[in-house]
Formats: structure tokens, C-alpha cells, sequence
């Protein structure tokens, strides 16, 4: 009988031991054992959640389609052919920290995620080329030079929060290294917009509005394994929001070469151009 007992409690332990070894084993498979890790899987499971974080570099490529003037004043119609005017848009290149967030879907072969970046919005910067920066919008009034100079490259600014998510495939998934491409959705959102140009801002302060749309986001990238949790990722996307307007109202310029002037009021601007922009991320992470 005491044999039996003792043998009872020799496969309770090894049961025992055998869950415990199975669970050690599950957390190596599964993740870091840093804080907050396990609370994460018990939301979102075991080896689902993740994230890269690092830094965007983000090349704009605007292509506008059209700048016209409309509401001209009497003074701005002596001097100003109302309608499409010549110039273009563009803005510069910049970079800024950002972290790739993903989530691996529990269908299909486990390669299947849906990734979103998050950073903090930044600010874009509006410019002009062309004869619209370099020439003056108002030369001359019945044949009397206004004095009005060129406007230059600076027009406005504009806080840009563009939200994506793009549905991503990645392949060799028994390898440390794993293509993947993503295709997807972006919303171009923006907010506290304003005219910077100080010739447009000497009088009044003209009204900058940009037209919030959606577009749509395409990308390539790569993960390369670091060590059993952590990983780096290459990421290019490229993202295209079509026929964006933007609207300068109630703009006044000053006239010095017309003193019975104290201002003469140009009217209103309208840019619609194509948002194109390259966007290339490199970072580092693990998966939770």
C-alpha cells in the first residue's frame, strides 16, 4: 500500500514538473519576460502583438494640377487675369521618430497581419516655385507699377496626422529573415493650417483651409531576426492622396507704388495638387 502511495506521488510530480517546464518553455517561445509583456498577451494573445520603433524619413512629391484665382478685387482685375495661374507646390523632406505597430491574425498560414504607424503629426511645410514664387501676383494697375514683390517659395504650414493601416503578407516565415509586402488605407487629416508668407500676412491674415480626403498606401519591407524576441525591420511605403484642394481666402496685399491704396485685396486662391509622398522607416522591436 505504501508503495503504491509513494508511486501516486512520483507521477504527481513529474505531471507537475511537466507543466511547469511546458510553461517555462511556452514564455521562451513566446516572449520578453519584461513588465507589462504578460499583461499585453492576456489582451491581445501569445505572439501576436508587436512593434518597431524608430525613426520615418518622409520624401513629399506634390504634382499640382491647378492654381486659380477668384474674387478679384477691382484694383486685382486691372492687374490680374482671374482663373489658373503658372507655379506649382511642392514641400520639403523630413524626418521624424515613428513606430510600426502590428498584429498577426489568427487566419491563414500566420503570415497575415494588419500594421498601422504611430507618431507624433508633423509639420509640413507649404512652398511655391515657378512664377508664382518668383514673378509678383500684381505688377502693374492702368499702367502703374504697384511695388508689390515676388511672393518666394514660402506660402504656409500645416500640421499633418495622416492614419493608415495596411493589410501585410510576409513570407519564409521559418527564417530570420521575412519579406513582406502591405497594401491599404490613409486619410489625410490635417489641422491648425495657416499662411506664413509675409507678404500675404503683412496686411491681414488670410484663411488657409486643406481639404481632409482619403487615399490609399502601398508597401515593402523586411524583418531580420536579432535574437530570440527582438527584430529589425526596413519599411518603404508609398502614399497617394489625388486631387487634395487648398484654399487661401480673404488675402490683402500692400501697394507701395500706389499711395491712394492703402491695400489692394487680391481674393482668393485655390491649389489642387496630387499628395504623393515616399516614406522609408527603419527600426527595431520585438514581438510580445
Amino acid at each position: 500500500m505504501r508503495k503504491t502511495m509513494d508511486a501516486k506521488k512520483r507521477i504527481f510530480l513529474f505531471v507537475v514538473l511537466g507543466l511547469l517546464s511546458a510553461h517555462v518553455a511556452s514564455q521562451d517561445m513566446y516572449g520578453p519576460d519584461y513588465p507589462g509583456v504578460k499583461f499585453t498577451q492576456k489582451i491581445f494573445g501569445e505572439d501576436r502583438l508587436y512593434f518597431r520603433f524608430g525613426a520615418i524619413h518622409m520624401s513629399p512629391d506634390v504634382k499640382t494640377r491647378s492654381i486659380t484665382l477668384s474674387n478679384l478685387s477691382e484694383i486685382a482685375e486691372v492687374a490680374v487675369e482671374p482663373g489658373e495661374q503658372e507655379g506649382e507646390a511642392f514641400s520639403d523632406p523630413l524626418t521624424i521618430p515613428a513606430a510600426i505597430i502590428g498584429y498577426k491574425l489568427r487566419w491563414g498560414d500566420g503570415g497575415w497581419s494588419i500594421e498601422t504607424m504611430a507618431a507624433l503629426p508633423p509639420t509640413l511645410e507649404l512652398k511655391a516655385k515657378g512664377k508664382l514664387a518668383d514673378e509678383p501676383l500684381v505688377t502693374e494697375a492702368n499702367g502703374i507699377p504697384t511695388g508689390v514683390p515676388a511672393l518666394g517659395e514660402k506660402v504656409g504650414e500645416t500640421k499633418v496626422a495622416p492614419p493608415m493601416v495596411t493589410l501585410v503578407k510576409r513570407f519564409r516565415l521559418d527564417h530570420n529573415f521575412r519579406p513582406y509586402v502591405g497594401l491599404g488605407a490613409v486619410y489625410l487629416f490635417t489641422y491648425d493650417s495657416h499662411v506664413t508668407n509675409p507678404i500675404l500676412t503683412e496686411v491681414g491674415e488670410p484663411e488657409l483651409e486643406i481639404q481632409d480626403k482619403f487615399g490609399w498606401v502601398g508597401q515593402i519591407g523586411a524583418d531580420w531576426r536579432l535574437s530570440d524576441h527582438w527584430w529589425l525591420a526596413a519599411d518603404a511605403k508609398y502614399i497617394s492622396v489625388k486631387e487634395v484642394k487648398a484654399k487661401v481666402d480673404r488675402t490683402f496685399i500692400r501697394a507701395p507704388g500706389l499711395p491712394q491704396y492703402q491695400y489692394a485685396e487680391v481674393g482668393d486662391a485655390e491649389f489642387v495638387a496630387d499628395m504623393n509622398v515616399y516614406a522609408f522607416h527603419l527600426g527595431v522591436g520585438f514581438t510580445f
